[in-house]
């Protein structure tokens, strides 16, 4: 068939607009993984924290992007530096947000009070007022504070009523303004409530429920301090020791426990760890605003109820700061075992906020948390490594 030069030139015409203006595709909508059966029954009680050094060894090294440095959020990170004795640090030079052990909960309590973020460190206590007055008192009172370090006694735990108890002697060492120190001989009462217990938003994670802290002199040792810091009805020892450890990222299975918002994988594991304990209405609180979780809390957790298994793989987290506001963004792999030993295989992306902590004024105090999550099934056989690549592009 032969064809006129005139219509060759509308074919070339259009193929150069097609090239330069291309189909636009929907924008994707917040979604939780696909729902893959109908609700299970939750978890009875459970494994409580496991204590095992940080490993924040899931992901490849880090983003190229990094928040501004006048903002002072925490950047992306593969690992968590580590302080004398194995532990993380709680200097003001990282960011810490971890409630996975008692250990863990009393570091960021004192990193939020290093990094000057007063509304964060108010927020780990159950009932504030009762023990450290107002936030402003509260705020007032480690105005002179330019630093602060805790010292570990014997942590011990005990349960009852549903809830795990732990006793947490520590000296808490504070650097005034003027270079001079202060030493306070300190006991606090730690409770989480069982998290597979809740059958509703919203969770109540571990947090401080009492605490005591008296001035000690610089020549007290703290052998000495510590062996006396817990003492009578309200500060009871418990019947069971528990290292002085924060959890390991490296195991999400059922068997750990992980509730660690310091960062992108810290959040992310936590999720994963919190799925495959079955504790749903903890998996769901990761959501910033609930609703981008896709559903309602019943339809969450109804989408997993034939989820046995969740391991994930990830790829390159990357993030972007703007107006004291920090964005992450964490490509993952889901490789997915049913509880009819079915395979299933996701790849996706999920969209992380957190405010500037040391900008937030008002109670409550919002943590880093999941804004968005686009996740497609793909092959079981198929290698994920080039889907991460560009599944948050």
């Amino acid at each position: 068939m032969k064809i006129s030069r005139t219509v060759v030139i509308f074919m070339l015409i259009g193929i150069l607009l097609a090239a330069c203006f291309p189909a636009a595709t929907p924008a994707a909508q917040p979604t939780a993984v696909p729902p893959v059966g109908q609700p299970t029954s939750l978890m009875p009680t459970s494994v409580m924290p496991t204590a095992t050094l940080a490993a924040s060894t899931l992901v490849p090294p880090t983003s190229t992007v990094q928040p501004s440095p006048t903002v002072s959020l925490p950047p992306v990170a593969t690992s968590t530096p580590l302080a004398a004795g194995g532990l993380p640090s709680a200097s003001a030079g990282v960011f810490l947000d971890d409630r996975s052990t008692p250990a863990a909960l009393m570091l960021s309590y004192v990193n939020a009070i290093n990094r000057h973020e007063y509304l964060r460190a108010y927020s780990y206590w159950e009932s504030p007022s009762d023990y450290i007055g107002s936030l402003d008192n509260f705020t007032n009172g480690l105005a002179n504070t330019a630093s602060e370090a805790i010292t570990f006694g014997l942590i011990t735990s005990d349960g009852a009523a549903g809830s795990m108890y732990y006793t947490v002697p520590a000296i808490l060492a504070d650097t005034l303004g003027n270079g001079s120190a202060s030493r306070f001989a300190s006991c606090f009462i730690l409770r989480l409530p069982e998290p597979a217990n809740f059958g509703a938003p919203p969770i109540t994670p571990m947090m401080i429920e009492r605490g005591v802290k008296n001035s000690i002199s610089p020549s007290t040792r703290n052998a000495t301090a510590l062996g006396s810091a817990c003492t009578g009805a309200n500060y009871p020892m418990g019947a069971n020791p528990v290292p002085a450890a924060v959890e390991s990222l490296a195991d999400v299975s059922s068997n750990n426990y992980v509730d660690n918002r310091s960062g992108p994988l810290e959040l992310i594991s936590s999720l994963m760890n919190a799925l495959n304990r079955k504790e749903y209405v903890r998996a769901y609180s990761y959501w910033q605003v609930p609703s981008a979780a896709g559903s309602s809390y019943s339809s969450y957790a109804a989408g997993y109820s034939n989820t046995e298994v969740v391991k994930p793989i990830f790829g390159i987290p990357t993030s972007d700061v703007g107006a004291g506001q920090l964005y992450y963004y964490v490509p993952l792999a889901m490789k997915v075992t049913t509880t009819s030993n079915a395979q299933q295989t996701f790849v996706g992306c999920y969209t992380l906020h957190l405010g500037n902590p040391g900008m937030q004024a008002t109670l409550p105090f919002q943590p880093l948390g999941i804004t968005a999550g686009n996740f497609k099934v793909v092959s079981n056989a198929v290698d994920v490594t080039p889907l991460l690549a560009t599944a948050c592009s």
